[in-house]
């Protein structure tokens, strides 16, 4: 049986060293942006069983949460000593995938991240980013106007939720429709009532709805 003598886990600031002695192989692993998702714990474990140099590539090249990597090996010692940048999400795809800023997808981990989730029949996962990078460059009330998900039907076309309020935007974005979302939202930084829906669907502007 294999034994799992030393777990050693240091962090130093965003850097996450781990030294892993199996039976047959040792292991000395850094990652650079830290232990942060559930695969880099399951990766860990996994290297539990492994037993010579052929099984730790397989199982390095199997692991799409990684970026990119660099490799070496000890002389003389059965030692690998590897370096780890891994992908880091930027939105949760239908509760199956992360997606990192390079519109990368891998397996979504069930690791609690507070980001975006975006949902439906997506063809281009620009559109998304682009909704992304709206929101994180305005200068907007984020009490009210924090993203929380995006949502693509193809009836009623893009619906955004944000802490407060939905809105709605169509089939069709660019940057007309973002020009009035963001003459709106600018309209509502300095309004104590926030609408719960906003809706950019129509020709003649904003149409806004306070419920009941």
């Amino acid at each position: 049986m294999h034994q799992f003598n030393k777990f050693l886990i240091c962090f130093l600031l965003f850097f996450c060293y781990t030294k892993i002695i199996a039976a047959n192989f040792d292991f000395e692993i850094t990652f650079e942006s830290g232990l942060e998702l559930e695969s880099q714990n399951s990766f860990l474990q996994d290297l539990e069983n492994i037993s010579n140099k052929n099984e730790f590539e397989e199982l390095l090249e199997n692991q799409d949460w990684i970026e990119n990597y660099s490799l070496k090996y000890k002389p003389l010692k059965r030692i690998a000593v590897l370096n780890i940048k891994n992908r880091e999400p930027l939105f949760i795809l239908n509760d199956i995938y992360f997606v990192d800023k390079n519109l990368k997808k891998f397996k979504f981990d069930r690791t609690e991240v507070n980001i975006v989730k975006a949902s439906g029949p997506i063809k281009d996962l620009m559109d998304v980013l682009t909704i992304i990078n709206f929101f994180s460059t305005q200068n907007m009330n984020k009490e009210h106007f924090k993203l929380n998900s995006i949502n693509y039907s193809l009836v009623s076309g893009w619906a955004i939720q944000t802490n407060s309020s939905i809105i709605k935007i169509g089939k069709n974005i660019g940057e007309k429709k973002f020009q009035l979302l963001r003459e709106t939202l600018n309209y509502l930084n300095d309004k104590r009532k926030i609408p719960n829906m906003i809706d950019l669907r129509y020709k003649d502007g904003a149409a806004l709805s306070y419920g009941k």
